[in-house]
């Protein structure tokens, strides 16, 4: 998910298809609700849409409920029935490199998300329709670029891609899409697109807002090529009600600050995965499995060989594809009370109280992918300490093999990297968290030490 600088002009073809594929879509989906308008019971109760856009509990006093402000005298429930719901994050961070790293600093900045999701149904607009928009803002400095760290120490302070690191953002729109479910278990979607939530695990998810901090234990970084907010579209399916599978294909270049249009046809990249829940027993657990396929771009040939062209001079030999596998799974080792017949992946906390194993795995192209093999496993729960049923923690070890190339050597670039992170985060209410976190990451410049990185997190659910 890191930003693409490489590029290639698109060929004329592909863009055509491109365009004629999103356009058939949108076509498909529009034609198909208009033709479900009259149908008295579209979508019926327990379709796919309902099951996705649930009605939020906002109910209880100060100390009880999970959004801090309430129910807004009802008003909020009632808008919620009525089709809109909205809700923001907010987080502030102290974070600092304790020892080894680029630079021994200490550092605060904070971040707010606001989630608006429209259920076209409920208005009475759309059968089987959502509307989904995240607006992201963010302020002050990290412990990014002080780390050495080749993915991100404080992951929701990475995102958005910035040119610059930390560089302040007002406001800018990372999810504007829109889907449209054509039967109770097919959906179709487009818009600009925000794939931090894929690959969805149990105990390491939760976008860096929740649970780890590091990108290692929220995504693999075997996909860091993958955009994080991008124009595309795609398919969702759901045969069954623990299996999910997801087809997309979005623009290779980020636009995390920008419409998008401009970088339109510059790459695709193309995704593809499946998420299904189990029991061993009566305890849940889950898998995912995907891959990544990037075309119609120049992608650096890390162990190619560096020519010399007259009027040019050295040129890096590039290759127009890149790929990538993952793999993540999750599973309950104990747990209190009865499992729910789906645990829900997308809040970024453990739903059970108990405590649960994680793994990813992740390969990419040897050739044009700065990580070759990502590695990263742990422990996670909620609950352990009598009396604290809400708090979580984690513990979680992770290994990334790096490209090595006849200059990375000479350079002082080491050929793997490894870390620890360890957070347990207080639940002070259901709405408000703070989390002290610590890590040990391995610098990928050989010349640093390895750097102790220390910090804490407070968030508030509005």
């Amino acid at each position: 998910m890191t930003r693409i600088d490489h590029r290639c002009c698109v060929s004329e073809a592909t863009r055509r298809i491109f365009v004629a594929s999103v356009v058939s879509l949108v076509c498909t989906a529009v034609s198909t609700a208009q033709d479900r308008r009259g149908e008295p019971n579209a979508p019926p109760q327990g379709s796919a849409a309902q099951r996705i856009l649930p009605l939020p509990d906002y109910n209880g006093d100060l100390v009880e409920r999970r959004y801090l402000s309430g129910d807004w005298n009802e008003a909020r429930a009632e808008l919620a029935r009525d089709g809109f719901q909205v809700a923001a994050q907010w987080c502030q961070y102290a974070q600092g490199v304790a020892t080894g790293g680029v630079d021994r600093e200490t550092l605060a900045g904070g971040s707010l998300d606001v989630r608006i999701d429209l259920d076209l149904t409920r208005m009475g607009v759309l059968p089987g329709a959502l509307v989904k928009l995240r607006t992201e803002s963010r302020y002050g400095e990290s412990a990014n670029g002080f780390a050495g760290a080749i993915l991100p120490v404080n992951t929701d302070l990475f995102f958005p891609l910035t040119r610059d690191l930390d560089d302040d953002i007002i406001l800018t729109v990372t999810d504007l899409a829109f889907t449209q479910f054509v039967t109770d278990h097919v959906a179709l979607f487009l818009g600009k697109i925000d794939t931090l939530d894929r690959d969805p695990n149990e105990f390491a998810s939760g976008r860096g807002v929740s649970q780890f901090m590091n990108g290692n234990f929220v995504f693999s970084s075997a996909i860091a090529r993958l955009p994080y907010s991008s124009l595309g579209g795609g398919l969702l399916w759901l045969p069954a009600g623990d299996v999910t599978v997801t087809s997309s294909i979005v623009n290779t270049v980020d636009s995390s600050t920008t419409t998008g249009f401009d970088d339109f046809g510059d790459g695709l990249t193309w995704t593809t995965e499946a998420d299904f829940q189990y029991r061993l027993g009566e305890l849940p657990g889950g898998q995912n499995v995907g891959f990544l396929y990037a075309f119609d771009q120049d992608f650096t040939q890390f162990g190619g060989r560096f020519v010399f062209q007259p009027g040019q001079g050295i040129v890096v030999p590039t290759q127009d594809d890149t790929w990538a596998f993952y793999w993540s799974g999750w599973q309950y080792l104990s747990a209190e009370g009865q499992a729910p017949k789906n645990v829900d992946l997308a809040d970024g906390r453990a739903d059970m109280q108990g405590v649960g194993v994680f793994a990813r795995v992740g390969f990419a192209d040897e050739d044009t992918n700065p990580v070759e093999v990502a590695i990263s496993g742990g422990i996670g729960g909620r609950g352990v300490i009598p009396r604290r049923d809400d708090d979580t923690f984690g513990v979680g070890y992770y290994y990334s093999r790096l490209q090595s190339t006849r200059l990375t050597g000479l350079v002082g670039l080491t050929e793997h990297v490894q870390g620890f992170e360890a957070y347990y985060d207080f639940a002070l209410t259901p709405a408000t968290h703070l989390t002290l976190d610590a890590q040990v990451v391995e610098p990928v410049d050989t010349t640093f030490d390895t750097a102790v990185v220390v910090g804490a997190r407070f968030g508030v659910m509005f």
